[in-house]
């Protein structure tokens, strides 16, 4: 859908108020965060959220040699995937799922689906040549430093070869690209043979995943004027809203934007501003100083906002936070000691916030 009809839509549906998410943003943010921390070995790739979406994982029965079977034909996967572009959604979930959250990243696009006390299912779609068979077809490695044993071959997945791993399922969907998704049986075994069904409905699922989805996301800020070369690397995570997707936390980079993979539990990229912005809830507040951290506040274009610096391993961090700007929750971080871009300046002279309704958000952030 292109901006226009976006728009269009929204306008129908909000009626000028501001459409609610369907989750707790607060809660997928959290979410997000632990998704993070497990898929943390290929930082160093360029993607934040990148592809170790099942490392580590034990076998519960003994391996199975499984063929490799034939290599899936037809269009080639995407080498990388946009930033501004799910790419992926689920076509079929049972009853009263609906997708939670998702991320993207150049090389992995990952969504979650579930419901209130549900266990959740988790799809990682992997760019082409980010998941290799080895040569017995026993273990898939996926960005060369996630290594997925394989238990068994799985049913055909809309034609394509797939397989078990000990908690979920994983098949070429397109040549030279491969899906990976978590069943929420525990184990395999739960998975094969318990009375939930969780077998069925995962080969069901993965038969109805859609790619090549190009409903844009929504942004509920614009950053115009940037000086440089400027783009969105990584949406760490996006929700839905009115039923489409809209981006609440995801970083910009440019061309001095470097990651340091060993500051922090996940790594973290210097010049470039890691941005948190949703509606914000009624009694919403930005979160607590730690220790050593100094802080200020100041009034920018009639906005009253908490200004900290900091450090973490030694990497000095700013960070900039507003819990009620216009009836949105902002936060942006700048790890460095010289930014190209402060968060003060940043926030003074090049955004502009678009409220909270999303009929008036934008699908381009930067321009």
């Amino acid at each position: 859908m292109i901006e226009s009809q976006v728009r269009a839509l929204f306008a129908q549906i909000a009626d000028g108020e501001p459409a609610s998410s369907q989750v707790d943003t607060r809660l997928a943010r959290s979410r997000g965060r632990a998704r993070l921390r497990w898929r943390r070995a290929c930082m160093a790739g360029g993607s934040v959220l990148a592809a170790a979406a099942v490392a580590a994982l034990a076998v519960a029965v003994g391996p199975i040699r499984p063929s490799p079977g034939p290599v899936a034909a037809g269009p080639a996967a995407p080498r990388q995937f946009s930033a501004l572009v799910p790419y992926v959604a689920f076509g079929w979930l049972p009853a009263g799922q609906s997708l939670n959250q998702g991320g993207i990243s150049p090389t992995v696009v990952s969504i979650t689906a579930g419901s209130s006390g549900d266990p959740w299912w988790g799809l990682d779609v992997y760019a082409r040549g980010q998941c290799h068979l080895t040569g017995s077809g026993s273990v898939l490695n996926c960005h060369g430093s996630t290594t997925v044993p394989l238990s068994r071959r799985a049913p055909d997945v809309a034609g394509h070869r797939a397989f078990w791993y000990d908690t979920g399922i994983v098949w070429q969907y397109a040549r030279g690209g491969w899906a990976a998704m978590s069943i929420p049986g525990g184990s395999l075994s739960a998975a094969l043979h318990g009375k939930q069904g969780f077998a069925g409905q995962a080969l069901k699922i993965a038969r109805h995943v859609r790619y090549g989805v190009t409903t844009r996301l929504l942004f509920p800020v614009r950053f115009s004027g940037l000086p440089g070369r400027w783009q969105v690397h990584d949406i760490l995570n996006y929700v839905p809203y009115g039923g489409l997707p809209g981006a609440d936390w995801y970083m910009l980079t440019t061309g001095s934007s470097r990651f340091h993979p060993h500051v922090g539990d996940l790594g973290v990229w210097t010049d470039a501003p890691y941005i948190t912005v949703r509606p914000a809830p009624r009694k919403s507040a930005c979160g607590t100083m730690s220790p050593g951290s100094q802080v200020t506040s100041e009034t920018i274009d009639g906005y009253r906002v908490g200004l900290k610096r900091s450090y973490l391993d030694g990497l000095p961090l700013q960070e900039l936070c507003d819990a009620h700007a216009g009836g949105l929750w902002l936060d942006i971080q700048v790890y460095g000691a010289h930014p190209s871009i402060d968060v003060v300046t940043l926030f003074r002279d090049y955004t502009r916030l678009l409220g909270t309704n999303p009929a008036n958000w934008t699908t381009s952030p930067i321009g």
